[in-house]
């Protein structure tokens, strides 16, 4: 009898080392897998795009995976709830204008960020007709208060327009928030020389 509770005793002291072992590692990798302090929200389209023709990757995806390179930041795009944004430039370029005239508020689809755990935002977006798109003053108005007190730094891509004041709209629309010198890059440079791309980027994040 006495060996027997002894060899229950053993046994029941291994298995709570055993436990407390696979306690530690799963804490252990919880704590490996922590969310990120940068976050890269962003706006981008394909299809056909001025002067780099038709493209299967967008132009602001691609500046927006090279910042998340640089940064480690979590990462989301905006998309619209209901996509009926042409994918021929000129069509686009139209659609983009009605948006801006009417002032619109596009629907985002799904859930949108918890911005509340990071200390630095990049947002970025094409440059449509001098501004924002619309679909991303849906995003601001939706998320200013999370904003507030946080490093939020703008970036566009264009074909030549420039950052367009990306930085002054976006500390209009989000008044308590601290933005950032924005960064603008050309869809020519995004598509055909994403290198310079990159050098643009760490140039910007000053390293």
């Amino acid at each position: 009898m006495i060996t027997r509770n002894l060899f229950k005793t053993a046994l029941l002291s291994a298995a709570v080392v055993l436990s407390t072992t696979v306690a530690s590692a799963d804490d252990g990798a919880r704590d490996g897998a922590k969310q990120s302090k940068n976050l890269v929200v962003y706006f981008s389209r394909t299809g056909e795009q001025y002067g780099v023709g038709v493209i299967s990757h967008g132009n602001t995806a691609v500046v927006a995976e090279i910042i998340a390179g640089e940064t480690g930041a979590d990462m989301f795009e905006v998309k619209p709830q209901k996509d009926e944004y042409p994918a021929t430039y000129k069509e686009l370029t139209d659609y983009a204008k009605k948006e801006l005239f009417e002032n619109a508020r596009p629907a985002i689809a799904g859930s949108l960020p918890d911005l509340s755990g990071y200390d630095t935002v990049y947002i970025g977006a094409p440059v449509w007709w001098g501004d924002w798109p619309m679909i991303m003053y849906t995003f601001f108005e939706s998320k200013c208060g999370q904003m507030e007190g946080k490093k939020i730094m703008p970036f566009a891509t264009h074909a030549g327009s420039g950052l367009s004041g990306f930085d002054r709209k976006l500390s209009e629309a989000c008044g308590k928030a601290s933005v950032g010198a924005g960064l603008a890059v050309t869809g020519a440079d995004a598509q055909k020389d994403p290198e310079s791309v990159k050098t643009a980027v760490k140039g910007w994040l000053g390293k």
